[in-house]
């Protein structure tokens, strides 16, 4: 006879508790467990002027749920702002990029799914503190 599958655990992330990375001068605080199968989970507040250029995840679905502030979002077909309570699916191949374009912080909740290629990258970011264009692009890759 065969022993069942354990029953999963239920992990509880508290509001001050995370994992905090450093991506690209903005703080990210990963919520989720790092299992590569499971779904990327992230609070990411987002300083006046921070911005991340037009890229393409190739093996991901990014999820964005913008909190507050406001998010101006870029892609090929032009710019988007998208306010608190506004909802952002990014299918894996669609070209984007986004930018709080405002005097004020903003902050959204990341999510992808599987997950854990983007938090590697995020991770390889945060260890290579200060990276040259050409390091972030050999990073992302």
């Amino acid at each position: 006879m065969s022993n069942p599958a354990p029953t999963p655990a239920i992990e509880v992330i508290g509001p001050r508790a995370g994992e905090v990375l450093n991506v690209l001068g903005a703080p990210i605080t990963v919520k989720s467990g790092g299992d590569a199968r499971q779904l990327f989970f992230a609070d990411h507040p987002l300083p006046p002027g921070y911005g991340v250029p037009m890229h393409v995840h190739l093996d991901d679905d990014e999820l964005f749920y913008v909190l507050e502030g406001e998010l101006t979002l870029l892609s090929p077909d032009g710019e988007l702002k998208a306010g608190p309570g506004t909802f952002v699916h990014l299918p894996c191949g669609a070209a984007h990029g986004f930018l709080n374009a405002t005097d004020t912080p903003s902050r959204m909740l990341v999510i992808t799914t599987p997950g854990g290629n983007l938090e590697g990258v995020f991770r390889d970011l945060d260890a290579a503190k200060s990276p040259a264009p050409e390091e972030v692009g050999a990073i992302c890759a």
